[in-house]
């Protein structure tokens, strides 16, 4: 290999060494290896490995002659960047070959996913095309990998407490994304499960990256999410279709009806007595709930703590909700506490919301699991989903008993 590896390409490098002591042992031996072939054949499988899983993730059949040429040149023209720039790596430090396939695939992909294959193709043979490539890839590498100063996390995604929400999100998604059928209300619900785990997955990967105040912000976002699902998933099926009926209301500047709907809008919020329009646009659905129309002045409000918290039985967090929106909206705060306070405060919320997110895919399987094109897994996930639940509560146990 011409360049340095680290992580897990890193085993080119160890594969080169435990080769060379074995030639030496067995010089002059049939048995003996080539090691350059033995390494050229891994670093061939590994980048066929590697463009496979990224063409699994995106959907997308990649030319891989073109970028395997293109990965042999970025790889030249890294390390010319690294001379220029005067940068000594130590042994294994170097861009592993995951990264720099990774960074080739999706620089073309961004170029050339809007254009039609004929156009693609030209740009593919383009000379001034090809160079650009290769000269912004191995820049954007050597910058971004070894000048890249990151903020210092004390935690990993490797770490049990990340791993755990990763882990019981990854797997929620795994059993949701099973699910086929033309049932409005079952897929609308499926769709807004899978966007609160890949908000709770997003949360995790802010804390393993130390960025426990953002962490805060997007819990925030969670927060509201899982009222909207415990209500759209706990008070009738009705419900749902008045949740999405009410979406003509958002974005009027762009609807092509949007007198009509401004009309349907005024006539609404005279029909419940509703002052405040936006109150209503933002949460008008909840007034077909049972009891909030009786209950609204009084009981309910047209917002988020009297409510669309209050409807999902959430009203005793209201006080996390408020600290997250102290910290949404620049305050003092961000400053004067400490980044493991946001970090704990994450990671307990984040934790209660997992908990109750689950409760409603418990209860939604249960309906729909005929629907489920793996219903084996389903039946699975229900008896052992708690056991995932209980190994995140053992470690934010430990993470309570850290000064």
């Amino acid at each position: 290999m011409s360049i340095p590896v680290r992580g897990s390409a890193g085993l080119l490098s160890l594969a080169f060494s435990v080769l060379l002591r074995y030639n030496r042992a067995n010089c002059g031996k049939k048995e003996a290896f080539s090691v350059p072939s033995i390494l050229d054949r891994m670093e061939e499988n590994l980048f066929d490995a590697q463009l496979a899983r990224l063409a699994r993730v995106t959907g997308t059949q990649p030319h891989a002659e073109f970028l395997r040429e293109m990965y042999a040149l970025v790889r030249k023209q890294y390390i010319e960047e690294l001379k220029r720039r005067k940068i000594r790596l130590h042994p294994l430090d170097g861009a592993r070959l995951d990264e720099v396939v990774s960074y080739v695939f999706y620089y073309h992909r961004f170029h050339t996913s809007h254009l039609p294959p004929e156009t693609v193709e030209k740009l593919e043979a383009d000379e001034n095309y090809r160079a650009v490539l290769v000269r912004d890839v191995a820049v954007y590498i050597v910058i971004n990998e070894h000048l890249n100063v990151e903020k210092r996390s004390n935690t990993s995604p490797y770490s049990p407490e990340i791993a755990a929400y990763n882990m019981a999100c990854s797997y929620s998604l795994f059993v949701l994304g099973s699910f086929r059928g033309e049932d409005r209300r079952m897929l609308g619900i499926n769709n807004l499960f899978k966007k609160s785990l890949v908000t709770a997955k997003s949360i995790a990967a802010l804390l393993a990256a130390g960025n426990s105040c953002d962490a805060v912000i997007l819990w925030r976002h969670l927060h509201e999410l899982e009222c909207v699902l415990i209500v759209l998933n706990t008070k009738g099926d009705e419900m749902f279709f008045e949740y999405v009926r009410h979406m003509e209301f958002f974005d009027l500047e762009h609807n092509p009806d949007a007198e009509a709907v401004q009309a349907r809008l005024s006539e609404e919020c005279k029909k419940y007595g509703i002052k405040e329009r936006n109150a209503y646009v933002n949460y008008g659905w909840l007034v077909h709930l049972d009891g909030f129309c009786e209950g609204y002045g009084k009981e309910y409000r047209l917002n988020f703590k009297d409510g669309l918290q209050k409807a999902a039985g959430q009203t005793a967090r209201h006080a996390a909700y408020a600290s997250a929106s102290k910290i949404l909206h620049p305050s003092a705060w961000v400053v004067a506490i400490r980044d493991d306070k946001f970090y704990k405060f994450t990671v307990f919320e984040l934790f209660r919301s997992l908990v109750n997110i689950v409760a409603q895919i418990k209860t939604y399987l249960a309906r729909y699991r005929s629907f489920s094109q793996r219903q084996g897994e389903c039946d699975a996930y229900l008896r052992t989903i708690d056991g995932y639940l209980n190994m995140i509560a053992r470690n934010n146990k430990v993470i309570a008993s850290k000064p």
